[in-house]
């Protein structure tokens, strides 16, 4: 999908046992291989459907950019390694491969969605909503960020959701046993007692020597481990509403002119409070009889909250005879809402009214008239309205400016900061996590580092980077990544050669160590002479919140003791200390059943089966397909 949701509860116990008791290894993309290269440039072409190259750089740009916003430095150190984009760019034109078959796949289904139903979609989206309301001004914003215009972001929609809707016809067929679940409920109610005599690396990092030779080798051998980040040097000219905002001056004039031509927002709407009795039902003309022989014994003096609590279709209002809120004007149902506002006097009775919902009678309890507030109480208020108001005009203005600067003058940003009368800022060599604090966002990151702005010596597009600012880069200089000179990393070389070093020479001594414990040899001695620490877990379950996971699979690894037979294991941790790890009980689960992680375990091995069967489809539709990748060269990898 476009747009990937958050899913609540990821560190629940249901989504701990799903990610331990089932770890999935399969993958959307790298499904094919290069296979029937075209003479076309054109990365791929499906069944005559062709995958441009603008298509798959900016899906490659989005995805890059979405790893620098979700993973920050961790991905930043990915992204500066030419083999992981290589691979990466890769991943994301199969992935584009297997949309365009699952997209015909759905369309020789004849699966079509209508224009209401892609438009709901997109009022559904959370990333469009403010305050749980539809916000069309943060959905063109949002869409900008991205490089979508409303059009693209619903054609592309639209054959996300046909695709989906194909999809889920498909797999939603998957079930799970309940002999299946309750087999893996009991491994995850297991318990068990471990006993871990720990060997501190840190022990043997004095007595490890390393030559001048072996620094040079393990340098070469991990090169990319001391990469130096690419690099570029950039000018940028900023816009900014709030900057914008400070020139301008407002009179006295202004503010009372602003006043009086939007009074509405300065007035405490009317609104009304009414008891309601809706009448509601399948036959209509039934529904009509009933609400007219209601309001006759109304006007016959029927007391109106006792015959809502009896008769009205409106349970939560009827409790309360009827009774509504208090509503102003654009609440309510059109129809509802005009026959209310037009009684004037309390306990007035309205005709019958039909409203979407059915047959209504209102009756008036209460009204409030508009009440105007001053321009003395409000003039701050007004002064700021103004302000944001000439503020936002005078943005969307300057914005097309320099959209139209840069456009006329490709080559430098000289004559955009000229034109517009702003700073020209410049940037020394810099790499995506050295951005300026005011243009640091992923879309900024993702141009500047572009491949298409070098080689074309052209300024960007305008780059949004808040609702209130925007930017245009032109990438002066650039720098490749590259490794780091010896000179300048050999402390850290050093450092990683005497870890792994220290770590061999520990595990030399926890394999000997192991050896004595599977034989039921004494080894008390050991443990003096390597300062090892030796530690007991009681009732260690596979998703203990003390332990680290790495550890907890290891336990549960050894297999269940028979007879006298020892078993055990070696473990390292992320320091390089070695345990051995030795089991001494398995505790099975109680037979008391828990409904809330068999629905959860149900569900994970539902999706399993459906990521399985959705590979074997892939597999199938690629076997079936025409398909035609460009030669690699011609798939360009910043």
């Amino acid at each position: 999908m476009l747009m990937d949701k958050l899913r609540d509860g990821a560190q629940g116990r249901i989504a701990k046992t799903i990610f331990w008791l089932i770890i999935l290894s399969f993958a959307l993309a790298g499904v094919g291989s290069y296979i029937n290269r075209p003479a076309s440039n054109d990365p791929a072409v499906v069944d005559d459907e062709v995958i441009s190259a603008q298509t798959l750089e900016q899906s490659y740009q989005n995805e890059r950019a979405r790893m620098q916003a979700q993973y920050g430095d961790a991905a930043a150190q990915l992204l500066d390694n030419h083999q992981y984009l290589a691979q990466l760019k890769k991943s994301v034109l199969d992935k584009l491969v297997n949309q365009a078959l699952l997209n015909h796949k759905a369309l020789k289904a004849g699966i079509q969605l209508s224009n209401e139903q892609v438009k709901d979609s997109i009022r559904q989206m959370p990333e469009f909503q403010t305050n749980n309301k539809f916000d069309n001004e943060k959905f063109i914003t949002t869409l900008s960020r991205v490089g979508y215009t409303p059009e693209t972001f619903a054609n592309s929609l639209r054959q996300d959701l046909a695709r989906q809707f194909w999809l889920d016809g498909v797999l939603t067929t998957e079930f799970a046993l309940p002999d299946e679940v309750t087999k893996l409920e009991a491994l995850y109610q297991q318990q068990r007692d471990v006993k871990m005599i720990t060997i501190p690396v840190d022990a043997f990092r004095k007595q490890i020597t390393i030559t001048d030779q072996e620094i040079n080798d393990f340098y070469k051998a991990h090169s990319n481990e001391f990469m130096q980040s690419e690099q570029v040097k950039l000018n940028y000219v900023l816009l900014n509403s709030a900057e914008l905002a400070k020139s301008i001056q407002l009179t006295d004039n202004d503010l009372k002119a602003y006043y009086q031509q939007h009074s509405d927002q300065f007035t405490e709407p009317a609104r009304l409070k009414v008891s309601h009795i809706l009448i509601t039902d399948k036959d209509d003309k039934f529904a009509q009889q009933k609400v007219n022989e209601l309001l006759a014994k109304l006007k016959s003096g029927s007391d109106f909250a006792q015959l809502a609590k009896t008769e009205s279709a409106d349970t939560l209002s009827a409790r309360q005879g009827g009774e509504l809120d208090w509503f102003e004007k654009g609440v309510m149902d059109p129809a509802f809402e005009k026959a209310a506002f037009a009684l004037n006097q309390k306990n007035q009775l309205s005709d019958v009214v039909k409203s979407a919902f059915g047959y209504h009678i209102i009756k008036l309890l209460d009204r409030q008239d508009a009440v105007v507030t001053s321009f003395d109480k409000v003039q701050q208020v007004v002064r700021q309205k103004l302000v944001d108001d000439k503020s936002r005009e005078l943005f969307a203005e300057q914005q097309q400016k320099l959209s139209d600067l840069g456009f006329e003058n490709p080559d430098s940003l000289d004559s955009v900061a000229e034109g517009l009368k702003l700073p020209l800022q410049k940037t020394d060599f810099i790499t995506a996590k050295q951005l300026p604090a005011d243009i640091n966002v992923p879309a900024v990151a993702a141009q500047a580092f572009a491949e298409k702005l070098r080689d074309e010596n052209a300024n960007s597009e305008v780059i949004t980077i808040s609702d209130s600012a925007v930017v245009m880069l032109h990438v002066v200089d650039y720098k490749p990544s590259e490794v780091k000179p010896l000179a300048e990393v050999k402390e850290q070389v050093i450092a990683k050669l005497q870890s792994e070093k220290a770590a061999e020479k520990a595990k030399e001594e926890a394999t000997a160590l192991l050896a004595k414990v599977k034989s039921n040899q004494s080894f008390d001695d050991l443990i003096t002479k390597l300062n090892a620490k030796v530690t007991e877990k009681k009732g260690l379950n596979r998703f203990a919140a003390d332990v680290p996971p790495q550890l907890s699979q290891a336990v549960f690894k050894l297999a269940k003791p028979v007879d006298n037979a020892v078993s055990a294991d070696l473990y390292s941790d992320e320091q390089g200390n070695q345990s051995v790890l030795i089991l001494q009980k398995v505790i099975a689960a109680s037979e008391a059943k828990d409904t809330q992680l068999q629905e959860g375990l149900s569900q994970q091995l539902m999706k399993l089966r459906q990521e399985q069967l959705y590979g074997a489809l892939i597999e199938q539709l690629r076997l079936k397909a025409d398909i035609k990748y460009a030669p690699v060269s011609a798939q360009v990898v910043e």
